[in-house]
């Protein structure tokens, strides 16, 4: 492995470690929203398939828990200023910009997966991909707003490739699933 790998995945490691502490945020959030959601569906007496997105909306609120804390309470008001409108400056400009691209692609798989699964409406690919640059365009400016981050055209286009990677997961489950449905059928 040469130097420049290793320090990319040192910084990969280090920085998903050091945004593990809001996993139980997140976590914190999904049990709360879990549990209402699931008191909510007995009192209502919903099918299977209505829980099954219930719990889909569950884990995607302590997932977007997760990501308010570590794209604005995990910095300092006014730690950070600037725009950068340069696209892919980030890309290629050493280990640590290199571990920033990945780690922000990696940041919106989970959207990716989870929006389709909670609304029937964001099953279709523009839907998810749209959302996910419109959540992506709000978290850059509210970065910039409240000067918690650099605004970067590298992390918005980043983020939608994550909600794309993560569709895209998604739709690959779902024809499998399918295929596998058909051929238990005809047995």
């Amino acid at each position: 492995m040469g130097q420049y790998t290793g320090e990319l995945i040192h910084y990969l490691i280090r920085d998903i470690a050091d945004v593990g502490k809001y996993f139980f945020a997140g976590l914190a959030a999904f049990f709360a929203a879990g549990l209402t959601i699931s008191l909510l569906t007995k009192v209502r007496g919903q099918n299977e398939g209505q829980r099954r997105r219930f719990l889909g909306a569950a884990v995607l609120v302590g997932y977007l828990c997760m990501l308010l804390f570590i794209t604005f309470l995990s910095r300092e008001p006014g730690s950070r200023d600037g725009i950068d409108w340069m696209p892919f400056s980030t890309l290629g400009s050493g280990p640590r910009g290199d571990a920033f691209v990945l780690e922000n692609v990696l940041l919106f798989v989970p959207f990716g997966v989870l929006l389709p699964v909670v609304s029937v409406k964001m099953r279709r690919v523009w839907s998810t991909l749209c959302m996910g640059c419109a959540v992506s365009l709000s978290i850059e400016l509210f970065q910039f707003l409240t000067k918690r981050g650099y605004a970067q055209t590298d992390d918005v286009l980043t983020n939608v490739l994550g909600t794309i990677l993560g569709y895209a997961g998604y739709a690959v489950f779902c024809r499998c699933k399918k295929k596998i449905l058909a051929i238990s059928q005809h047995s």
